[in-house]
């Protein structure tokens, strides 16, 4: 992947593991890296999270999570959020939530 033209966009540390979200080409992946192995890993995001400028990585109850927002919500101020936590190798989606 390191040969391939990829844009970097956000980025989280956990338990001695960098995350980035980067863009190839129409493709959405988190990428991993373990300080403590030298390895990495690619996570491809859900087929629901079209595009990175709405979307945010972080860590939610010692998971590694994906925050996207492109809804609109009824209540001005306010928006609504789709948040998936890595398990394994692929995505779980959890509750949406508003927040304002």
């Amino acid at each position: 992947w390191l040969k391939c033209t990829w844009q970097h966009h956000k980025c989280t540390f956990f338990n001695g593991v960098a995350y980035h979200i980067i863009e190839k080409g129409p493709i959405i992946s988190v990428m991993s890296f373990d300080s403590g192995t030298g390895e990495f890993e690619e996570f491809i995001a859900p087929d629901d999270i079209c595009h990175y400028w709405e979307l945010c990585i972080d860590v939610f109850k010692e998971q590694t999570c994906l925050l996207f927002s492109c809804y609109p919500y009824e209540e001005e101020g306010k928006e609504k959020f789709d948040l998936w936590v890595l398990q394994g190798k692929g995505w779980k989606q959890l509750c949406p939530f508003i927040y304002p």
